[in-house]
């Protein structure tokens, strides 16, 4: 069995209960922070549809290939698929918005521009992280058959890309997209795979949030 993904020990830790508390203490700080913003900023800055005319005003936030809803009266932030129903997931849709929301000064917009995760500020923790474990299990996703690459990539929304012999480019939030992209082995170099991601992504995800996320897409691709 491989290591566990940086999300799935979140998670795992959440419901033994060993970080239950402090993340309810940070989802709560968290809604109260994103409270005190515009919802039509976060929805310009994130990308994400504001819906106002039908009784209970939300967001809705567009995830992969499913979405989350914060309802704004009260504040209450919901998971279309159960799967993504926990904390650790919430806690990271609401650090999306609020960075998105905190970085409106900037007038970073998604440049189209890929950039080794080194790159990235703090990208020194992303790259240390992605080093082994990570690597391997992305290798692994692209080492199947090709059919069966395309259909995992599908299935969580990836769109090919040009990058490599072989790539997709995945979008975890509207403005947060991610590239995988492989190269096959030849006579001169191993297969070799990479993770990119846009210039700006440091705008738009804490670091750390930004591994999670990661690492939970990764091994999703690879499942069985």
């Amino acid at each position: 069995m491989s290591a566990l993904d940086e999300f799935s020990v979140w998670t795992q830790r959440e419901k033994m209960g060993k970080n239950h508390e402090r993340l309810t203490e940070f989802y709560q700080e968290l809604i109260n922070k994103v409270q005190r913003i515009d919802p039509i900023t976060i929805a310009q800055t994130a990308d994400v549809s504001y819906r106002g005319g039908d009784g209970i005003p939300r967001l809705i936030i567009p995830f992969l290939t499913t979405w989350f809803t914060l309802d704004l009266i009260p504040y209450r932030l919901r998971a279309e698929h159960p799967e993504f129903d926990t904390l650790t997931m919430k806690v990271i849709v609401l650090q999306y918005l609020i960075t998105s929301a905190e970085n409106l000064g900037s007038n970073v917009q998604v440049m189209n521009q890929w950039i080794d995760p080194r790159s990235l500020q703090h990208g020194a923790v992303l790259g240390a992280h992605f080093a082994k474990s990570t690597m391997e299990t992305l290798g692994s996703f692209f080492e199947a058959s090709k059919k069966r690459v395309i259909a995992r990539a599908l299935k969580w929304g990836g769109r090919q890309n040009e990058l490599g012999d072989r790539g997709f480019t995945f979008y975890f939030f509207p403005r947060l997209p991610v590239a995988f992209i492989h190269w096959n082995e030849d006579e001169a170099f191993p297969a070799y795979s990479k993770i990119l991601y846009d210039v700006s992504a440091s705008n738009y995800m804490p670091v750390h949030a930004l591994t999670a996320l990661t690492d939970f897409l990764i091994h999703k691709l690879a499942e069985e």
